[in-house]
């Protein structure tokens, strides 16, 4: 423990000198159990988490690979390969550049309409963990940032373009359809031939981010343009198999969040625990107390 300007001795004086609570040995054993199995159950959820993100990774490159067919399905019963620029991909796939599957994305004057209430998406809205939006901040017209001038619809994808190897990538919802976002983002609509979250996932992965971030210029803002976004490639699946993708890894996305919920839930638990277990407002239970007493007397 450090505190500055203070000397190891004051500082060893301080803890030594701190009150704790004391109760009964036997007591302490039971509240040291409860908390441990508590954190116990937080550490095999956060494995659950790990193990359902690998799963995940390994999915992203079958899926991007093979197309959606079983993962043990036997070599023959796959479809045939291409090689490509982008690595091999089944054969009656196509390569394409982004801006060809991509609507021009406006941009609009926030200034020019003085008291317009909107929200507004800026880089740190953006959960890079989560690849969501969520936050925003509400101006009017005449206080609009200067960087806010790119209107949003829902279903767009916004993919930053400063430091864009941080993967600030998120689906537009539908409470900021005909928002602003910053013009630090690149803004893909999707045209009728590719499915929205398809193209989410295609340009989340490693793959992609890699390549598109080869192109960005700058040491202390090291940023891409939206065109080195849109000349990006990414493999383009007949529109069933998109959506087919698109919904294997929006499964497993949910079953994530839900454990990462519940790692959440079982934290606070936790918390909560520790504080009424030591200031005494919850007593363990009474019958652990007493085969802890009774271990005590061994």
């Amino acid at each position: 423990m450090k505190f500055r300007g203070f000397k190891k001795e004051a500082n060893y004086r301080f803890i030594s000198d701190f009150p704790i609570p004391l109760p009964p040995l036997a007591e302490q054993r039971a509240i040291a159990h409860v908390l441990r199995t508590v954190q116990q159950a937080k550490e095999a959820g956060e494995r659950v988490v790990a193990a359902l993100k690998e799963l995940k990774k390994s999915l992203m490159r079958h899926l991007f690979t093979y197309g959606p067919v079983a993962i043990d399905v036997r070599a023959t019963g796959r479809p045939p390969l291409q090689d490509t620029e982008i690595g091999p991909i089944p054969a009656h796939w196509q390569v394409v550049r982004l801006g060809e599957v991509c609507q021009k994305s406006p941009q609009i004057d926030p200034t020019k309409m003085p008291d317009w209430q909107f929200k507004y998406v800026d880089v740190s809205c953006v959960d890079n963990r989560l690849l969501k939006i969520v936050d925003y901040q509400v101006f009017s017209g005449r206080e609009a940032p200067s960087r806010a001038r790119k209107l949003i619809k829902s279903g767009d994808i916004i993919f930053a373009t400063v430091r864009p190897y941080l993967k600030r990538i998120a689906i537009v919802p539908p409470e900021l359809d005909g928002q602003i976002c910053s013009t630090a983002f690149c803004v893909l609509k999707p045209k009728t031939e590719i499915d929205g979250s398809y193209l989410f996932y295609a340009v989340s992965r490693e793959e992609f981010v890699t390549s598109v971030a080869e192109y960005q210029r700058g040491s202390s803002y090291p940023a891409i343009t939206d065109n080195d976004v849109k000349r990006g490639f990414i493999p383009l699946p007949p529109l069933a198999e998109q959506r087919e993708i698109a919904r294997i890894l929006a499964a497993v996305d949910r079953r994530i969040a839900a454990e990462e919920a519940w790692v959440r839930a079982v934290e606070d638990l936790f918390r909560s625990l520790l504080h009424e277990l030591m200031s005494g407002r919850r007593r363990a239970p009474a019958e652990w107390r007493v085969s802890f007493e009774s271990e005590s007397k061994i």
